[in-house]
């Protein structure tokens, strides 16, 4: 098959008529014929195409053979099918999720609750989707988006990056695998106002248990370093923090992706910035990321 290539401009004016999803599916219009001729064989491609861009790679790819093997649910692929409603949503809460490791990938992804702006009237969903690192340190409850709208499921739509991106005047980068889509039920999603921090293997259980057994305190950030190591689906970092009678503590953590966007945002860390953490009767520390996320100065700002 010959290579085809993207004419990024005639992709954005099929963005802005037809939405994300439709331009994607769609294919770039074909060119006029010189002369006369038969009429064109049959495409080879399918009906409706995804087309995936590179998602930002992890500090330390997973083992292939320790990922999952991850088939598209059927319902997903005709959900997306139906998002073709393009309209403007408001996030009203956000869960950080530990990525997806499926077939030999990393697709990392976050929970996002969103006020739909339908035609005919607001309405609730929840989506599990990347977010463009670009914007990840500002995207939380209050942030403008653009979604597409599914055509009669009132609870589904997916946020329409591209469009997003040209709204607020920034190029994002994002996947369009179908893995990463869910719509989970209702009882999975964030509390409204949250940015919350959703884990398993037990670390939940662990962090609930400390939250009841060791003391409350707040310390500063002092230093970010990124470790080539990688455990239950999050990269882990060796973090330097001074506590309030001023010595200074190392330890690793595992940390969330919406913490990491706002306390390095490029490639220097927001010193100073107070963490809040809890301390063991003999000294323990360690960092409880969905406390730091209430602190004021790591609240996001509205996109818009």
């Amino acid at each position: 098959m010959a290579d085809r290539r993207i004419d990024f401009n005639e992709l954005r004016k099929r963005v802005r008529r037809r939405g994300l999803l439709r331009a994607l599916a769609e294919g770039p219009p074909r060119p006029p014929a010189p002369e006369p001729g038969p009429p064109p064989a049959p495409s080879s491609e399918p009906e409706f195409e995804w087309r995936v861009d590179d998602d930002p790679a992890p500090l330390v790819e997973p083992d292939a053979q320790e990922t999952i093997e991850f088939k598209v649910d059927p319902q997903v692929t005709e959900r997306l099918r139906g998002c073709r409603i393009s309209c403007a949503a408001v996030i009203t809460a956000v869960a950080d999720l530990p990525a997806l490791e499926v077939n030999g990938k990393v697709i990392e992804v976050a929970l996002i609750r969103i006020t739909v702006r339908r035609p005919e009237g607001d309405a609730e969903s929840c989506i599990r989707q990347h977010v463009p690192p670009e914007i990840r340190g500002v995207v939380g409850p209050g942030a403008g988006v653009m979604v597409l709208a599914h055509d009669h499921e009132r609870s589904v739509a997916a946020i329409d990056w591209t469009a997003t991106g040209e709204w607020i005047g920034a190029k994002l980068t994002f996947p369009t695998a179908h893995e990463q889509y869910d719509w989970p039920p209702r009882e999975e999603w964030p509390e409204p106002g949250a940015i919350e921090i959703h884990d398993g293997n037990g670390h939940r259980e662990e962090l609930d248990e400390r939250r009841g057994e060791w003391n409350l305190a707040s310390a500063g950030l002092v230093s970010l370093t990124p470790l080539r190591s990688r455990v239950d689906q999050r990269d882990e970092w060796q973090i330097a923090l001074q506590l309030g009678n001023g010595s200074t503590v190392e330890i690793v953590d595992r940390v969330p992706l919406l913490v990491l966007a706002r306390l390095r945002p490029g490639n220097e860390s927001r010193v100073g910035t107070p963490i809040d953490v809890l301390v063991s009767s003999d000294g323990e520390v360690a960092v409880d990321w969905e406390a730091t996320l209430r602190q004021p100065e790591l609240r996001s700002t509205p996109i818009s």
